[in-house]
C-alpha cells in the first residue's frame, strides 16, 4: 500500500484516517449521549465536530494545492509558446 508513494501522500493518507476515526468517534458519541439522556447538552461536541470536519477539509485542500503544480509556469500559454509579458526588454 505505502510503496512508490510521496512523503506527502503518505501524509495525507494517515492524516485522512485519524481525523476521520476521530470524527465517526465523535458522532457515535453524540449519538449515544442523545439517545441515552435526550435533554443533555451535546452542542459542544457538535461544535467540535463541525469545526474538525472544516478543518480537516482546509488541510487537505492546502496539501493538495501546494502539490499542485497549475501555477508555477504562468509566463507559458496553454499551446506551448512562452509569453513576453513580464520581460522588460520587450517593453521598450
Amino acid at each position: 500500500m505505502l510503496r512508490n508513494r510521496s512523503v506527502i501522500e503518505i501524509m495525507v493518507l494517515v492524516f485522512t484516517f485519524v481525523i476521520g476515526f476521530f470524527i465517526v468517534g465523535v458522532g457515535v458519541l453524540i449519538v449515544i449521549v442523545e439517545v441515552r439522556n435526550p435533554e443533555a447538552d451535546t452542542g459542544i461536541l457538535a461544535n467540535t465536530l463541525a469545526t474538525l470536519v472544516s478543518g480537516i477539509l482546509g488541510a487537505l485542500l492546502g496539501l493538495i494545492a501546494g502539490k499542485s503544480s497549475a501555477g508555477s509556469n504562468l509566463h507559458h500559454r496553454p499551446g506551448g509558446e512562452e509569453d513576453h509579458l513580464t520581460d522588460m526588454d520587450g517593453m521598450q
